[in-house]
């Protein structure tokens, strides 16, 4: 029998969102594209604060593994503030899509509106398609990437627990209780099974890690490519509405108005829900680029070249995380101002006075810039991660960790 998914076809928003969806609703969050009656209640978000919380409780040990490796003088690996860093990462981004889920609904429910609304002409649709076609392609595959990562920074570590589990008649039924996921110390003597399965429910901290960081980022890009495919069409129809001559042309202006400002709503929502998303993802992985930079160089000048492997392998997937937001952030951007120089290209000065008063509305309007903020401190996007003052930030971060090392400083 064949899934559900494989029914809906290119001409369904389905199609390019029910992996998401479906995603979220093993952990009790049912999204829908229509409208929902029922606003989100505490006990749908019950397991996303369950697993969060085992999250906070992994931080504290971690920290307590930190501070007693630097009590007693020992080398503490890099590698365990990384996995800190993206600890807290995936654990804000699972309180952030738990919080803002109502919202998260509501754009869902307008795009499902836009989508019933306006559809696109026979000859550029397939074009449009293939746009969404290519971002349903790119975070299925961040997806697969994301987990595979998982799957190999833990590998080891899932294979002495399932090592010890294989062979537990010959050793007669011991473990060792000290073998765990992540890197952690717990402030007592784990001697029983049920403290160790306990405390092995990290394994449930890193589903939900991996299934937040992976939604919260994936509902970002299907969103931006869902306003910038709608954009297009919008385009598209205000060229063909002011090129036909007829007395319903001023009022076909007046309905594309509406439709850019329930558009540019549709932004500002957008950069509600995700802009505290965005300001932990930038903030986390700056810090985790500048720790991995301190790995390489170590692991390097000790010659563990396996562990600058890893390094090097979490310094790319960190800054891939950046340029994903910059990447669809700038699109967005990009194409809510092009309707501006759309509307300006068209022959409006010799309409008469309410046609070229309509244009000059929609290029006032589209001619301010729409941008996604870091909880709007700064704009993202390509332009500003490759301007020289982005990475003077983080060259300044660096130097004050380099300069804090050589000051006897244990990192």
């Amino acid at each position: 029998m064949k899934s559900r998914e494989n029914i809906f076809t290119k001409d369904d928003i389905e199609y390019y969102l029910n992996f998401i969806l479906k995603s979220l609703r093993t952990v009790g969050l049912k999204l829908s594209l229509s409208k929902k009656i029922d606003e989100f209640k505490f006990r749908h978000k019950l397991p996303t604060i369950i697993g969060c919380s085992i999250g906070i409780i992994i931080f504290f040990l971690q920290i307590y593994f930190i501070g007693d490796a630097l009590h007693n003088h020992t080398i503490l690996p890099i590698q365990i503030i990384s996995q800190v860093i993206s600890n807290l990462q995936a654990v804000s981004k699972g309180f952030l899509v738990v919080y803002k889920i109502n919202k998260i609904q509501r754009i869902l429910e307008q795009i499902g509106v836009l989508w019933k609304m306006y559809t696109p002409d026979e000859s550029n649709r397939a074009t449009l398609y293939n746009i969404l076609q290519r971002t349903r392609s790119i975070c299925k595959t961040y997806y697969a990437v994301l987990i595979a990562t998982v799957s190999i920074y833990y590998l080891q570590p899932i294979a002495n627990f399932m090592g010890q589990y294989g062979a537990r008649n010959g050793i007669n039924h011991t473990y060792d209780y000290t073998k765990t996921l992540l890197i952690i110390k717990v402030p007592f003597q784990v001697t029983l099974k049920r403290y160790f399965f306990i405390i092995s429910q990290e394994a449930v901290l890193l589903y939900m890690s991996a299934l937040y960081w992976a939604c919260s980022d994936a509902f970002f890009a299907c969103f931006t490519t869902q306003i910038c495919y709608h954009f297009k069409i919008l385009k598209y129809h205000t060229k063909v509405c002011f090129d036909v001559k007829n007395e319903n042309s001023r009022l076909n202006l007046v309905t594309l108005i509406k439709r850019h400002q329930k558009l540019l709503r549709l932004c500002e929502l957008t950069e509600d829900v995700f802009s505290p998303i965005i300001f932990s993802t930038m903030l986390s992985s700056a810090m985790n680029l500048c720790v991995n930079v301190i790995g390489v160089k170590e692991t390097i000048s000790n010659g563990s070249y396996r562990q600058t492997g890893m390094h090097l392998f979490l310094f790319i997937i960190t800054f891939s995380q950046i340029l994903f937001y910059c990447a669809f952030a700038e699109a967005m951007t990009e194409e809510a101002c092009t309707l501006a120089d759309l509307a300006y290209n068209l022959e409006w000065t010799s309409k008469d006075y309410k046609l070229r008063y309509y244009i000059q509305v929609i290029i006032l309007r589209a001619h301010k810039p729409i941008y996604c903020t870091a909880y709007g401190f700064f704009p993202i996007g390509i332009q500003k991660l490759t301007s020289n003052v982005y990475f003077s930030d983080y060259k300044r971060v660096i130097f004050i960790l380099y300069d804090a090392k050589n000051s006897e400083l244990k990192i």
